[in-house]
């Protein structure tokens, strides 16, 4: 009988111990729950206590029309790909060799005494590039084409031919490409070679020379004609920048006209395949009164610049566009609730008052 009074007695007792520990564990879980509970940043009002108002539904949609309208303006920005440039130090290693391309209209000058000459800063000088130039007759006011350029064959016949195509008031229409050192240099169109006609001309009492022209196009190309076309097409008016197309200087007898321009690489981004090269250039364009003992010139001073322009396509993060859009709904409406906020508590104070 003993030895059962004492095993009962410790068979409660372990039973009273089990009973206090589950409820220890109860307690100490609902406090932690109500602890978490207290951390709900969006707790929900009972239906009975929330009231729709009039103006709350107005609120709502207006909010819903900005939301719609900023989400519209945001992905529109999002689509839309950027055109961003870049400058660098032009280290010199893509070409040393560059073309020029030009087409002018001289409108009272003659085609025979006519020449086109290079000079770049390490002296090289190419002069009448007869070769690389093709001439043309124009017609005095019209314009109109009177045939290629023929050059005579002796020196007589050269003066004779000046004289009639002066009396004619004839015009010349040069056009060409010379390929020329990537350095400091100039083109001109001058009467150099023929100074002595130029002399002859003169002491025989024929007008002095006018050089007044038009530019059709003038540009530095180191690409193809295709591959401006394609940059052309990818880049828009961005693509080439060439100031003289169309430009007209018209001046008197003996006039000279001075050019100065200032040569940029620019290398255009082709998206994935290979970069396109292209030349943009700068200008200041001068008139001045010739010596008389010296002759009219057309001179085009070129400079290279010493870094180049990087051309590329840059478009938004899908990150950047998705933060911009929780940013847009969570603001508009959080500010709309401090708005209708403000006008609630204040028609609640002015009731308190009137009454």
């Amino acid at each position: 009988c003993v030895c059962f009074f004492f095993s009962s007695r410790r068979r409660h007792t372990r039973c009273r111990e089990v009973s206090w520990a589950r409820r220890c564990v109860q307690e100490t879980g609902k406090s932690l729950m109500d602890k978490f509970k207290s951390l709900d940043f969006y707790q929900k009002l009972p239906p009975n206590i929330s009231q729709s108002t009039g103006s709350g539904i107005c609120m709502s949609l207006l909010v819903l029309a900005c939301i719609i309208g900023l989400i519209i303006t945001e992905v529109q920005t999002f689509l839309t790909v950027d055109i961003v440039n870049e400058l660098y130090i032009d280290d010199s290693k893509y070409s040393s060799r560059m073309n020029i391309t030009y087409d002018f209209i001289f409108q009272h000058t003659p085609c025979t005494i006519l020449t086109v000459d290079t000079v770049d800063i390490l002296g090289n000088h190419r002069m009448t590039l007869d070769k690389e130039t093709k001439k043309e007759r124009l017609a005095p006011q019209t314009m109109a084409s009177l045939g290629i350029y023929q050059k005579p064959e002796n020196y007589n016949d050269i003066y004779t031919k000046t004289v009639e195509e002066m009396n004619a008031n004839e015009g010349c229409r040069v056009t060409g490409r010379v390929e020329v050192n990537r350095i400091p240099g100039n083109i001109h169109f001058s009467f150099h070679e023929y100074q002595n006609i130029v002399q002859q001309l003169r002491q025989n009492g024929i007008r002095n020379l006018d050089v007044s022209h038009t530019i059709m196009s003038f540009d530095f190309d180191e690409g193809s004609t295709k591959e401006a076309r394609v940059v052309k097409k990818k880049y828009g008016d961005m693509s080439k920048e060439k100031p003289l197309d169309m430009t007209s200087m018209i001046g008197e007898d003996n006039n000279s006209f001075v050019y100065y321009l200032n040569v940029v690489r620019t290398v255009y981004n082709g998206a994935g395949r290979k970069n396109h090269t292209l030349n943009q250039y700068t200008v200041n364009k001068y008139k001045s009164r010739t010596q008389d003992n010296n002759v009219p010139i057309v001179f085009l001073q070129y400079d290279i610049a010493p870094i180049y322009v990087y051309y590329s396509f840059r478009s938004n993060s899908v990150m950047t566009f998705l933060v911009r859009i929780i940013a847009i709904i969570g603001g508009v409406i959080t500010v709309a609730g401090i708005l209708v906020s403000l006008l609630q508590n204040s028609v609640y104070h002015l009731s308190l008052i009137h009454i």
